[in-house]
């Protein structure tokens, strides 16, 4: 599904859940609940630590329900609150985790294989692309997870992290970089080879 429809749809949901509809709240977790699970546990480098924060959140959001209509991107809203409630569950390295935002984060990426991109890329290509994003520094390779693998805009991961559009297109621009290095190919503009959100 492409994120601009994935987007309506949540919003759809949004206006079902305020009307306490308890399935449209159950898809709306079930379309989130994995890949802010990854998120939130790179954050924290546990996984039970994150499906209680995951857990936490859409409580919340049931708990608010009636008032969600106001809500302009919900990916956002989201990624938002389980950032902060991640943080808010590091208690004493939240402070250091917000003045140096994912500095000493290790994401986890998830092989790149499950979109159109892939299919011109051979198995060994794959695999080589996959290392080189292993290796990025974390900053790096939470952006480009984020941009590439949960289909956020740079925008949208700009408002998620508290920083700047011109660092999003400077991370990418280094893990494009080292992708093509490593899959033997040569940039000829930025521009040219820049992977969008």
């Amino acid at each position: 599904m492409l994120e601009k429809d994935f987007n309506k749809e949540a919003t759809g949901l949004l206006e079902q859940i305020d009307n306490s509809n308890e399935t449209a709240f159950a898809r709306l977790y079930a379309m989130y609940a994995r890949r802010l699970i990854v998120f939130s546990g790179s954050i924290l480098h546990s996984r039970e630590m994150a499906e209680e924060v995951v857990e936490d959140v859409f409580v919340k959001i049931w708990n608010k329900r009636g008032t969600l209509a106001g809500i302009e991107n919900i990916s956002v809203y989201l990624y938002t609150a389980i950032k902060n409630q991640s943080l808010s569950r590091l208690s004493d390295k939240a402070h250091k985790l917000i003045t140096a935002p994912f500095d000493d984060l290790n994401p986890s990426v998830e092989a790149i294989n499950q979109d159109p991109y892939s299919i011109f890329i051979t198995s060994e290509m794959l695999n080589r692309v996959n290392d080189v994003v292993e290796t990025l520094p974390p900053r790096c390779k939470m952006i480009f997870k984020l941009i590439r693998e949960d289909g956020l805009k740079y925008k949208e991961v700009a408002a998620i992290l508290n920083i700047s559009v011109n660092t999003i297109d400077a991370q990418m621009a280094i893990a494009v970089k080292r992708i093509c290095e490593a899959i033997g190919i040569t940039k000829t503009t930025d521009k040219a080879t820049k992977i969008t959100g």
